[in-house]
């Protein structure tokens, strides 16, 4: 493949202004905007450099076939959350299904949560009507509130020093929570640039990371090759994932791993397939095919969440049953590809949520009021998601 990429030796955290950015909200005060940002540039990281490039050493052993990712948590944290004891219970909740992957599967665990970050969410559209009412859609805490009226679905710059400070809070309570145990590693959607742009800094070695998170992954909905986000995600030297789904051929998967990983190294790049039950058998094989003919030394993990969602009277639901079709179609794939199924990317909670349909979750739309709590997306119980991981387990 011969594509134009700009030089890495030209990147600057700020570049990425010089290109389309899709999913970004309008800040309507911009000299407001550029003091959040200074003021996030000036202040202590939520991660550091060091802790990201750890994870990098843990997921080449991923990539290697020597150890399975764990990746999960909620769709998006929000200001209200009690952070010590979610924390803690997102702490315990790793460690259950760690017990049941770890003798399953006969590999190590390599933990990764959904925290201390995840606060921005992409939206299918633009604006959320109720009746004769318009407004814009909530993109998560960081950037609008959840409220339906025009002053909280207003963006405000200044939702990100809240965002920052919670994300400090969240990894320093999550370090003190695992004691001596395996780390928890922080991971969200690299989706708010000026934001990430803010957080970004560089080591003595003159490389750049982000330290928002350790592990940024890039959205299905901003996978543009010539846009904002992949060239955002070009320049750093954290783990990036990368959404692959429905409609993405070879070329485009191939492209994207070449921009933002062109040394092809192992433990950089992870490759995330949502495709969903229905589609995942037939539009998988050819991209694992592609990437194993390449040489790619990408990882491959499955996100069963984002493909199986349904809509029952207005509400986002999933079912388990639909989740396991995903997860074993996904091993199978792999298996006769003679790719290493790295790893899961779950959208679970610590509390006793009804929004997944079966397992030890309702079994009839009727009762998912019972606990239906998410602000955004559909989330798996504890019950359900160590379940899941035994299910997973006895696949190995």
């Amino acid at each position: 493949m011969n594509h134009a990429f700009p030089s890495p030796a030209t990147w600057s955290p700020s570049r990425w202004r010089q290109r389309d950015a899709r999913q970004m909200p309008h800040y309507d005060d911009p000299a407001l905007l550029l003091a959040v940002e200074e003021q996030l540039a000036a202040a202590a990281p939520v991660v550091t450099p060091a802790g990201c490039a750890r994870l990098r050493e843990e997921m080449a052993k991923v990539a290697k076939g020597e150890a399975y990712l764990l990746q999960g948590g909620d769709c998006a944290e929000s200001f209200n959350d009690a952070v010590a004891d979610r924390v803690a219970r997102l702490s315990g909740l790793f460690d259950a299904m760690d017990g049941v992957l770890s003798d399953g599967l006969g590999l190590p665990i390599l933990h990764v949560a959904r925290i201390g970050g995840q606060f921005a969410k992409p939206r299918s559209a633009a604006t959320e009507a109720r009746g004769p009412v318009e407004l814009p859609a909530y993109r998560g805490d960081i950037i609008n509130g959840i409220g339906f009226s025009g002053e909280e679905r207003r963006a405000d710059p200044q939702r990100m020093l809240r965002a920052h400070l919670q994300s400090v809070g969240t990894v320093a309570t999550l370090k003190a929570a695992r004691g001596g145990r395996d780390p928890v590693y922080t991971s969200h959607e690299g989706l708010l640039l000026p934001y990430e742009e803010a957080l970004t800094r560089q080591d003595e070695d003159g490389r750049w990371w982000a330290t928002s998170g350790h592990m940024l992954w890039l959205g299905y909905r901003t996978n543009d090759l010539d846009g904002a986000h992949v060239d955002y995600l070009s320049g750093i030297e954290n783990v990036v994932g990368v959404k692959v789904g429905p409609g993405m051929d070879a070329d485009q998967v191939l492209a994207l791993a070449e921009r933002l990983d062109p040394r092809n190294r192992a433990g950089k790049l992870l490759l995330i397939a949502r495709f969903g039950a229905k589609r995942i058998e037939a539009e998988l094989p050819a991209l694992m095919q592609a990437t194993q003919a390449a040489g790619l030394n990408a990882a491959w993990s499955v996100d069963p969440m984002h493909g199986n969602t349904e809509t029952i009277e207005g509400r986002k639901v999933r079912r388990v049953d639909a989740i396991e079709r995903d997860i074993a179609a996904f091993f199978a794939i792999a298996r006769a590809q003679g790719v290493h199924a790295s790893g899961v990317h779950l959208e679970m909670s610590p509390d006793d949520v009804t929004e997944c349909l079966g397992g030890s979750g309702p079994t009839d739309p009727s009762d998912l009021d019972r606990a239906y709590r998410t602000a955004c997306d559909p989330r798996l119980n504890p019950g359900q998601a160590t379940a899941l991981a035994s299910f997973i387990a006895g696949l190995a």
